[in-house]
Formats: structure tokens, C-alpha cells, sequence
């Protein structure tokens, strides 16, 4: 079989204006007729014809009766081998993903390609190294090992009932019964018997819990709310309603003490001394991890910012159908229809994106300049460890992750860029002038 390789073919490039370029080349008749003929023989191989015995069907009659079907194989075998090779004979630095004029097979021609794609933008890259940053003071203090102790200690906590004059604080545990009123009538969802409410948790409505604390237990008295602009149920969003509550009962939280005894519930610790190592192994770990990723997006801006080109434009529409996708989210989250109700406003929400989605790629295009000029690659430890991360995360085995990624080669490609981009980004951290703030003037 003669291929792309082996063929001196001409390619055309058309500069298409900005970063797109036109290629155009001609795949030669004699091995379109060549990939006809083996096509045919394919399909002859497994039809059955009246008339025919079987796989002596003549190779006129095939490409007679299967034409749509061998054209369409003959292209998916030539195609993307000869626009391979055509953008090597070119020299272009294609990164999108091709887009291709429609395709004629006729036999006894030459195929005919057109083909639009996105070359790599030149970056001038600005200054990075020496950049300003700022960071936290991460040490973790005795105050921090308290409120640790705290957050464990009302995971193990029990209940017991208040004393008789108790009134509500926060802390408590009340059970109420609730009955909630717009206008004066009953509203769906605004009822509850019985419920045991954690005061202070913030869970409920604002205003809410708040207007329990100072109450004894046997009273009922009325609760009155504004419901969020953000609220869920469209209904409900920035009403006033009235809560009809009885309190039946209060209980108190009984936390343990925090001591030897109590490092052993929480883990396998002999000592508390042992479980506070711990602790402040956890909470480095935590503010180092966030504060990276704080590091990240702030520099991701700043370059982005001290880059400016025009990204190619199949980025930007990557970035916004990210953008949009995570919008869709989030009104699901909310209770509310994913997709907008109109097609109108759908396009307005895309174009009020479209400004973020145009600095992220242009990010994306200048932390790739970065890797590669610093010649910057993934090592196969580092992708197998992202593996493990993934399905400690998602609570699989790393086997089935892994498979999961062969199976979808563009997510190798993605996962790949992912921890690409994480390394430049880390490289212009590290050689950023950082200065640090104590952790109480950030308000942390």
C-alpha cells in the first residue's frame, strides 16, 4: 500500500487572516483507487447477494450497492493520514483540531482537501521570574490545635436534656415543630414535627436560629424570616414569611475531654500528644495545598494579563463551553432549570462569559510558552500519582482510573495539559519574590 510517507504531494497554505491558516493538497487517484478496491474487497468479504456465491460478488457491483459506506472508509483511512503529513510538509504549528471542507471520493480522481485549523500564537513572553507575591504565615499555632480539638470533639459528642429553667444558646440541640406562612397561608415544604435543630450551625434561614436562642423549652412563639434573593425555590426568593414554632425540648452538647482517652476514639493515637503531630501534619499540609492554589490563580492572571495576543479562537470557545457547562451546574445545584429559558438569553449568558473565557486561554497559550521554554514535562511517576490522587478522590482503585483514561485518549491529552500547566505555574512561584503576612492580618 502506498502512503502519505511515500508520496511527494504539494501543500497549499492559506493565511485565512489572525492565527488561521488554510491547507489545501490533493490525495493522488491512484491510491484512492487503490483504497477503493481494498474497501470493496472488505465488504465483499462479509455481504451476501442473490445471485452471488459467497465473497465473489463482483467489485462493481459492491461499490454500485455500498457507495456511501466504502467512501466513507476510504476517507477515514486516507484523510487523517495525509493531513498528518501535509502539516509536517507545511511546517505550521497546527494546535486545534482540524476543521474540514467537504470530501468528494470519485473514482479515477485525485481527493481533494481543505482543511482550517489554528496556528500556535508567538508570545513574546514577559518577564516572570521575580514576580511579587504574598503569602500567609502557614504555622500552625496552639489556638489552631483548639479549634481542631473542637471541630472533633462535637463530631463525638453526645446529647443529654437541658435542666427544666435552661433557656436556648447556641450549641444546643432544640426539637421543634414549625409550620411556615406567606400572606398568612401555608406555604409547600415550610413544615417540620419534631425536628432537632442545631443552634448555631446556620443552617436554617437566616434570622432564623437566632430567634430560638432565648426561649425555654414548652413555649411557641413566631419566627420571622426574609427568604434569600439566591434561595432555591423561586417562589420563596426574597419573601417575608412568619414561622409558627413550638420548642419542645432542649438538650445540651456533652463533649468528651480532649486527653490520652480521647486521642484513642479519634484514631490510633496512644497519646494526645500523638494526635496533635498529627493535626498539625493535616493543617500544614491543608494551608500549603491552598495557598498554592492561591498562588496559581493569582500568577494565571498575571500573566495573562502581561501577555496580551489573541488566542486562538477554538480555545475560546473550549473555555466557554467550560464557563457555561459550570454555570449549568451551579443553577442545578440551586434547585433551578439547568439551561435558561430562552435560546436568546442562553447567547447572552455565553457572550457575558466571553471576556474570562479570552483571558483564560490567552493564560493557557503563555503558561504553555513557559513550559516549553523551560522545557518543562510530565514524568510518567508524576502522571501516575495524579492517577492515585484521582481514585483516592472519587474512591476507586487506580487500575480502573487508569483504564477509564485509555479508553478516552483526548482526557490523557487533558489530564497531561492539567498537571503541565501546575508545573509551570509552580516554577514561576518558586522563583517569585514572596513576602510573607502574619495570618492575622489576612483575617485568616
Amino acid at each position: 500500500m502506498t502512503t502519505a510517507e511515500s508520496l511527494d504531494f504539494d501543500v497549499d497554505v492559506n493565511d485565512q487572516g489572525g492565527l488561521k491558516r488554510e491547507l489545501v493538497f490533493a490525495i493522488p487517484a491512484t491510491v484512492v483507487d487503490q483504497t477503493v478496491s481494498e474497501m470493496c474487497d472488505q465488504v465483499g468479504q462479509s455481504v451476501r447477494l442473490p445471485g452471488f456465491r459467497n465473497g465473489k460478488v463482483p467489485r462493481k457491483v459492491i461499490r454500485g450497492r455500498f457507495t456511501e459506506q466504502i467512501n466513507a472508509q476510504v476517507m477515514e483511512k486516507l484523510v487523517p493520514e495525509y493531513y498528518r503529513k501535509a502539516v509536517e510538509k507545511s511546517g505550521i504549528a497546527a494546535i486545534t483540531d482540524p476543521v474540514f471542507a467537504p470530501i468528494q471520493v470519485t473514482d479515477g480522481e485525485a481527493m481533494n482537501v481543505t482543511v482550517t485549523v489554528e496556528v500556535q500564537p508567538e508570545i513574546d513572553l514577559a518577564p516572570y521570574d521575580g514576580l511579587e507575591l504574598e503569602a500567609v504565615d502557614v504555622t500552625v499555632t496552639d489556638e489552631d490545635l483548639k479549634v481542631a480539638h473542637k471541630s472533633l470533639q462535637d463530631s463525638m459528642a453526645s446529647v443529654e436534656p437541658a435542666p427544666e429553667d435552661h433557656v436556648a444558646a447556641n450549641g444546643d440541640v432544640a426539637v421543634i415543630d414549625f409550620l411556615g406562612k406567606l400572606n398568612g397561608e401555608p406555604f409547600d415544604g415550610g413544615k417540620g414535627e419534631n425536628y432537632s435543630l442545631n443552634l448555631g450551625d446556620g443552617r436554617f434561614i437566616p434570622g432564623f436560629e437566632e430567634q430560638i436562642v432565648g426561649h425555654k423549652a414548652g413555649e411557641s412563639f413566631d419566627v420571622t424570616v426574609t427568604f434569600p434573593e439566591e434561595y432555591h425555590n423561586d417562589e420563596l426568593k426574597g419573601q417575608e414569611a412568619v414561622f409558627e414554632v413550638t420548642l419542645h425540648s432542649l438538650k445540651n452538647k456533652v463533649l468528651p475531654e480532649v486527653d490520652d482517652e480521647f486521642a484513642s476514639q479519634v484514631g490510633d493515637f496512644d497519646t494526645l500528644e500523638a494526635l496533635n503531630e498529627t493535626l498539625r501534619e493535616q493543617i500544614l499540609d491543608k494551608r500549603n495545598n491552598e495557598q498554592r492554589e492561591h498562588h496559581r490563580a493569582i500568577l494565571f492572571a498575571k500573566l495573562a494579563e502581561d501577555n496580551v495576543y489573541d488566542p486562538p479562537e477554538q480555545w475560546v470557545e473550549s473555555e466557554l463551553d467550560d464557563a457555561v457547562e459550570t454555570q449549568r451546574r451551579m443553577r442545578t445545584m440551586r434547585g433551578e432549570n439547568a439551561h435558561l429559558a430562552t435560546a436568546e438569553e442562553e447567547e447572552a449568558e455565553r457572550q457575558a462569559l466571553r471576556e474570562a473565557a479570552i483571558i483564560e486561554a490567552r493564560g493557557r497559550g503563555v503558561v504553555a510558552e513557559i513550559a516549553k521554554r523551560e522545557d518543562l514535562k510530565v514524568s510518567e511517576d508524576e502522571f501516575s500519582a495524579e492517577i492515585v490522587r484521582i481514585a483516592q478522590q472519587h474512591g476507586r482503585s487506580p487500575d480502573e482510573i487508569a483504564q477509564t483514561f485509555k479508553q478516552h485518549p483526548a482526557e490523557i491529552a487533558r489530564l497531561n495539559d492539567h498537571l503541565l500547566r501546575g508545573k509551570a505555574l509552580d516554577l514561576v512561584i518558586d522563583r517569585a519574590h514572596i513576602t510573607t503576612v502574619d495570618r492575622a492580618e489576612d483575617g485568616a
